[in-house]
This record gives structure tokens, C-alpha cells and sequence, in this order.
């Protein structure tokens, strides 16, 4: 796989309260975010990004499940004014299992692109693009780290175009293998400027597809609305399955009791848009276990007459958003297409 993980911050609001009165902090999309992020209008209309307040409470901070010796984050940022301030706020980056080697773009105020490597807490400027990313508008940034002693490559893109590149660098410093990619902030650091979030996605460079950058890309999100040929959960709350799942409303919900069961949901038709290139769906779960022991579900997709599904997901007393990534349409095992996608099913399957 390639892609890894995206998000368009469209289907939840990260200040909803927890029952201490907290807020849920995204329910674990994100391995940290900060308690002061809000949800503000998107790139699009109708669409929805993530507002980082300037201060305490830190950025965005995703943490995979694996370490990868190559990892691609890109986003659209935007991020406040920040003139005759000496700031140099942090756009994103990537950072090692061991916590000891970050590479981290940051902007300064002349709208120039710096690539700097955080190596035991000190950073190091290591290139500064010609390129200019003006402050108050949104840009697409792209962060390639290849890690290596000798034969790593550091490559980043702004608005699909590369602004920085070098090779023959030694981008692992003895740390560990990739593993987090932050947003407006080192983890743990503070935020300088307010910096707005949109259209993220992880990939690393192996398989065949999507190995590369992506390029300017938007995430959006699709909700059930019509049940699929799959029905074997039972509804609680709601006249139908799909209303349980797509209505916002967590008194209504869908269960299984027992492991094998498949819900499948036709989903929205695609935006319009010029000749769609789709690198991958993202099935999107808000679920928790009602019972002792483990709890498991897979994502499953349904497309013609073939299905398929996910590594199991492992989830926890309490509700949480959870993830599973399809690159491929599995009837015919090819790259999706928006015919495609239209007619297949979605949903999720008891483990």
C-alpha cells in the first residue's frame, strides 16, 4: 500500500464534549490535536477544514501504525499574518519512532519555504526554496522524506510544483523509522500563527500506485444514503440502517452480535468534477465494542460481484473514529474510477 491515511476534517467536529466535559479531540483521528482547534469553512463550499489557534494546545499530530523508512505528507495550509513578528511557523512534517530526527517545513515572513532537521531538539536549516507561498491564502505543501545514511532524499512541493530537493543526505541520524507527521506544530511545541488545515493525506512510496506525490488533491466525504444488498446488522433508533449511520444522531447506531455480519450502504454520488482521478477510498467508522473482551470490525467494499475488506479493527469501550483504506477496486483488482465508484457499496463487517 501507498496511501496510507487522509482526512478532510468534514464529518466531525473536534470541540464536541466528552462526558467529562472535555472536548473529544477528534475521538482518535489524530494521536493528538489540540484542545483549541475548531472546525471552520473549508477550501470548497460546503466542505469543512480544521483551525489551529495560535498558542498553547499545540497542532495536529498522526501517528501510524507502523514505522516506514519513506513517508509523504501533504496538506492545504493557510496560515495567518505574521509580519514583524521574527516567527517561523511550522507548516508540517515528519518525525522518527525514536522521537530524536523530525524534518519540519517551516515559512518565514518572506512567504520562502525552509527545510529544517530537528535533531535531538535543535533545528538545522538545511535549504530555503526561491518559491513564495503568500500568508492569508490556502497552499498545498508536500513533504517527501526517503530515509537513509547517505543515500536519503528530502523533497518538498508547493502548490504541485518542487520548491525544494536534495539527495545524498543522511536523514536518519541513528533514529528509528518514521512513524508521525504533524500539522502547525512540532508535537508538543505551540502553534506560532493560526494555521487552517484542509484535504491532508499520508502515503509512503511502495506498490505501484500512488508511490509519489499526489499533487493538489481534495478529500470528501460521503455519506450512506440508500441500504446496500449487504443487511445483516441490527438497527437501533432508525427506520433503516443507513438513516442510523448518517443522520449525526449517536442515539441511533447499527450492531452486531455476533462475528461474520455485513452491512453494506450505497453511498453519495461523487462532486462534479472535470475527469476525477480517485487515488483511493477511506471507509470511516464511528464505533465501540458494547461488550468484555475484543471487539473487532473490518471495513468492506462491495463493487460487482466481488468484495473485499480490511486488516481487523480494534476498537475500545468508548467511540472512536476508525479507518479503513481501499487503493483499489477490487472488481478487477484496478485503479477506481468514478463509474465505479458510484455504483459500489461501503460498510462495515462484524470480525
Amino acid at each position: 500500500m501507498a496511501l496510507i491515511f487522509i482526512d478532510g476534517f468534514d464529518h466531525y467536529d473536534p470541540q464536541a464534549l466528552d462526558p467529562f466535559g472535555d472536548p473529544w479531540l477528534a475521538r482518535g483521528k489524530a494521536a493528538y490535536l489540540s484542545p483549541q482547534a475548531t472546525r471552520i469553512q473549508g477550501r470548497r463550499p460546503s466542505s469543512y477544514a480544521l483551525r489551529l489557534p495560535a498558542g498553547a494546545g499545540g497542532g495536529y499530530v498522526k501517528n501510524l501504525e507502523a514505522g516506514r523508512t519513506r513517508l509523504i505528507v501533504g496538506a492545504a495550509l493557510r496560515v495567518a499574518p505574521f509580519e514583524n513578528t521574527g516567527a517561523e511557523p511550522v507548516l508540517l512534517g515528519v518525525r522518527d519512532a525514536n522521537a530524536r530526527v523530525a524534518h519540519l517545513v517551516k515559512i518565514g515572513e518572506d512567504g520562502r519555504l525552509k527545510l529544517y532537521r530537528r535533531l535531538y531538539g535543535n533545528d538545522q536549516l538545511i535549504s530555503t526554496s526561491v518559491m513564495t507561498a503568500a500568508a492569508r491564502g490556502w497552499h498545498y505543501v508536500e513533504l517527501q522524506v526517503v530515509q537513509g545514511t547517505s543515500t536519503g532524499t528530502l523533497n518538498v512541493r508547493l502548490n504541485g510544483v518542487l520548491a525544494i530537493t536534495l539527495s545524498a543526505q543522511n536523514t536518519t541520524q541513528g533514529g528509528g523509522q518514521l512513524l508521525t507527521a504533524f500539522v502547525g506544530a512540532v508535537p508538543g511545541e505551540d502553534c506560532l500563527v493560526t494555521t487552517d488545515v484542509d484535504d491532508l493525506y499520508l502515503a509512503d512510496t511502495s506498490g505501484t500506485i500512488n508511490n509519489t506525490f499526489l499533487g493538489d488533491v481534495r478529500v470528501d466525504a460521503l455519506k450512506p444514503q440508500a441500504s446496500g444488498a449487504l443487511n445483516q446488522w441490527a438497527v437501533e433508533g432508525a427506520a433503516s440502517a443507513w438513516e442510523a449511520v448518517s443522520d449525526d444522531d449517536e442515539a441511533t447506531a447499527i450492531r452486531a452480535a455476533t462475528a461474520g455480519l455485513s452491512q453494506t450502504f450505497g453511498v453519495e454520488a461523487l462532486p462534479a468534477m472535470t475527469t476525477p482521478a480517485i487515488h483511493g477510498v477511506q471507509v470511516t467508522l464511528l464505533a465501540r465494542k458494547t461488550d468484555a473482551g475484543n471487539g473487532r470490525v473490518r471495513g468492506i467494499v462491495a463493487s460487482g460481484a466481488q468484495t473485499a475488506v480490511s486488516d481487523d479493527i480494534l476498537l475500545q469501550e468508548q467511540l472512536a473514529w476508525h479507518t479503513a483504506l481501499f487503493e483499489r477496486d477490487p472488481n478487477g483488482n484496478v485503479p477506481w474510477t468514478e463509474g465505479a465508484f458510484n455504483a459500489a457499496e461501503f460498510g462495515v463487517e462484524s470480525a
